[in-house]
């Protein structure tokens, strides 16, 4: 079905107001994502168990996007697809807080990797049914303050939480948020007159690069996948093949050992501090640092963001990463309690800006060489690539972190960050002559976001 515009008899407040059925969703989603690998140390875990309950929901996210995205099709309604999300995540909280052992949390964290991207789709096809089009840009932000207000009040709760009260009950707080976004999503959904399909997704160069960036850090609504995914990326991959896409193809690769990069230090981080002596507040102080300095870059910062969406961009930001990572390491051998405490904060804020940059300039750098033809399928590569990065870093720095030390595996990580780099920087000169850096009024990154 094509884009049409809006029905008169979806009125103006249930136009602006329903987005505000997400903010409890990811005040109890976003101080969960916190808590979990806490949690799971708490249980008895060590990092081997942090790493592969963490893989268990990232693989079941891939095939619960694509399932979501075809449901959402098939039923042609909105709100049910927010009640399932909200709904089903508050079960799971309230179970996982009635069963507090191991093997049942990595069975209730994998069911919610397939409810916690119900609403997915939806939210972003509303927002399209629900404005103007020249009016979506406007409402993508708004969306995307939403969805990263709520994260950011869900970790600074669990600051305050666990600097006086024990670190289970905070499920409880979790449950209680999520299930206020169930009676939200009754009372501000109303079903739009006409309906749009998953093939109106493909986003335009101003919007992918926020969609990437909810996925890569796993919040509550990661990058969704819809059912041309699979055909689109293999058209490429046979584009690739016959030699047409060289520079493109380096860059899906540079994006993948970017991506494994960053699981490798984000999936044993939390089990690194917890050893280098910090308390579960100080940990969620750490998370809502990172959090507030990816937001700002996208909200705040857009002109810096833009001075450096082009190739230099990417760049300059995996070289700071891979400094410090390098950094990090060192650190591991040598510094903990209050000293790592500040280290951290300083570290993971600069992790959370350079990501923001990177991702940016490299997602605009690809689109913008391949032009609009292709933004299906390029989108569906880069899901597959960035999942399976995330997927293989998180399984596998789990053991190398407990057999060899966290210094080597973030040594390990600041390797594959390097390799990124090298990457990149040939890809950026097989896509040199169509200067990716300079583009048009059009095609400038608009740091806005949507889920």
């Amino acid at each position: 079905m094509g884009i049409t515009q809006p029905e008169s008899a979806i009125s103006t407040k249930n136009r602006k107001s329903w987005v505000w059925s997400v903010l409890p969703l990811n005040v109890g989603v976003g101080g969960f994502g916190t808590m979990v690998p806490l949690y799971i140390l708490y249980l008895g875990g060590n990092v081997v168990q942090v790493a592969l309950i963490t893989t268990l929901y990232n693989a079941v996210l891939i095939p619960a996007s694509i399932f979501w995205g075809r449901m959402t099709d098939r039923l042609e309604r909105r709100r049910v697809f927010f009640v399932i999300a909200s709904a089903g995540t508050t079960a799971i909280f309230a179970a996982m807080f009635l069963l507090p052992n191991l093997s049942d949390l990595a069975a209730l964290y994998g069911a919610l990797g397939l409810v916690v991207t119900a609403n997915a789709v939806a939210a972003n096809l509303l927002v399209m049914e629900t404005s103007e089009k020249r009016d979506w840009v406007a409402s993508y932000s708004t969306l995307y303050l939403i969805v990263n207000l709520g994260t950011i009040i869900g970790v600074a709760v669990g600051v305050v939480w666990t600097s006086t009260l024990p670190l289970g009950p905070f499920l409880i707080f979790c449950a209680a948020a999520t299930c206020a976004s169930v009676m939200l999503s009754y009372r501000l959904i109303s079903e739009p007159a006409r309906t749009l399909e998953t093939g109106n997704l493909s986003p335009s160069p101003a919007d992918l690069p926020s969609r990437l960036y909810r996925y890569a850090v796993l919040l509550a609504h990661p990058l969704s996948v819809s059912k041309g995914t699979a055909r689109d990326a293999l058209r490429v991959l046979r584009a690739a093949r016959a030699g047409a896409m060289t520079g493109s193809v380096l860059l899906f690769f540079s994006a993948f050992l970017f991506t494994t990069a960053s699981a490798f230090f984000n999936t044993p981080f939390v089990p690194f501090l917890v050893r280098s002596g910090l308390g579960d507040n100080e940990v969620f102080a750490v998370s809502l640092i990172n959090t507030v300095a990816a937001v700002a870059v996208y909200r705040w910062m857009g002109g810096f963001a833009r001075w450096l969406g082009g190739p230099k961009g990417g760049l300059y930001s995996l070289v700071a990463r891979t400094i410090l990572c390098l950094v990090l390491a060192a650190a591991a051998l040598a510094v903990s309690g209050f000293a790592m405490f500040l280290l951290a904060m300083v570290f993971y804020a600069l992790m959370g800006l350079t990501y923001a940059v990177w991702n940016s300039s490299t997602s605009v750098v690809l689109l913008s060489s391949l032009g609009q033809a292709r933004q299906g399928s390029i989108i569906g590569l880069y899901a597959a690539l960035g999942a399976l990065g995330t997927v293989a870093g998180s399984l596998f720095t789990g053991y190398v972190a407990y057999y060899l030390g966290y210094a080597t595996t973030f040594t390990v990580a600041a390797t594959l960050m390097l390799l990124s780099f090298v990457v990149l920087r040939a890809a950026l000169k097989g896509l040199g002559h169509r200067e990716p850096g300079r583009l048009r009024g059009e095609d400038q990154p608009v740091m806005q976001e949507s889920p």
